[in-house]
């Protein structure tokens, strides 16, 4: 009985061996390798590529004329005869030309804002007995030269704008703005001896109302333009329109009449605008 089992164990311990060889050998095999390649056949040739699409046309942004800035060559008038107290004045501010800068833009179709500056540089015409004085009224250094005023304006407007063509626009105005005048310092020539008129300067409100037009000289680049507005002038600031004192050449004082107040004023301006 003995001998029999331990038949059997022997048995099963080789048969054990036996699978464990027969897998450690089945592992050890190489792979089934696939029929050979001839080294001497050809690949068969791949079909060519398709070819790529047509590109898409470029999409042209639409133009649109959005702000313009420019200079002006203007010519500036002042209107106003009377002093602060409304007597008249024999003081004359003579018509100048000036220059500007502007710049445009377009809030809506159809619809501008704009700013303005405009310097000019005017001469003060006397007349005998002007300021009250008896004596020649000259400026200062030069004796034998007319007195000078710089003027200033500057201001901003809204512009309806009308389309004539495709080149071409019309406009009309309306805004508000800020004038500054100053007057150079004076001298007085009579027989109780020379005396110095010191500078006087005054400001006021403006109300300027417009009409233009304008013409691309190079199109969607270059525009140039005139265009002509008229101001009214509101309110005052300064002492150039009031009475002023000063000592003569025999150290007396002396009263000085006032220079006429502005009333308003007419800019004609001729321009030229880059379209940004």
């Amino acid at each position: 009985m003995r001998t029999a089992r331990a038949l059997v164990q022997r048995g099963m311990a080789a048969g054990a061996v036996a699978l464990a060889c027969a897998a450690t050998a089945r592992a050890e095999e190489p792979e089934t390798a696939g029929p050979a390649r001839d080294a001497g056949a050809e690949e068969p040739a791949k079909p060519p590529r398709p070819p790529l699409p047509p590109a898409p046309p470029p999409t042209r942004l639409p133009w649109g004329r959005h702000i313009e800035i420019g200079a002006d060559a203007a010519l500036v008038s002042w209107l106003g005869t009377r002093d602060d107290a409304g007597r008249l004045s024999r003081a004359r501010l003579e018509p100048a030309i000036g220059l500007g800068i502007h710049a445009r833009w377009e809030i809506v179709e159809h619809l501008r804002f704009s700013a303005f500056v405009v310097l000019a540089r005017h001469e003060v015409a006397m007349q005998q007995g002007a300021l009250g004085q008896p004596g020649a009224i000259t400026a200062e250094p030069r004796e034998d030269g007319a007195p000078g005023a710089r003027a200033l304006a500057l201001g901003a407007r809204l512009a309806p704008t009308l389309p004539l063509g495709e080149r071409a626009r019309s406009w009309i105005s309306v805004g508000v703005g800020y004038d500054r005048f100053d007057f150079d310092r004076m001298r007085v020539s009579d027989p109780g001896g020379e005396f110095t008129i010191r500078e006087r300067g005054g400001s006021y409100v403006a109300i300027p109302l417009g009409l233009g037009v304008s013409f691309d000289l190079i199109r969607n680049w270059l525009t140039i333009e005139l265009e002509s507005s008229g101001a009214f002038l509101l309110g005052r600031g300064g002492d150039a329109t009031r009475e002023a004192q000063a000592i003569d050449g025999l150290g007396r004082r002396r009263t000085i009449g006032g220079l006429p107040q502005a009333r308003g004023s007419f800019i004609h301006t001729l321009g030229l605008s880059l379209v940004l």
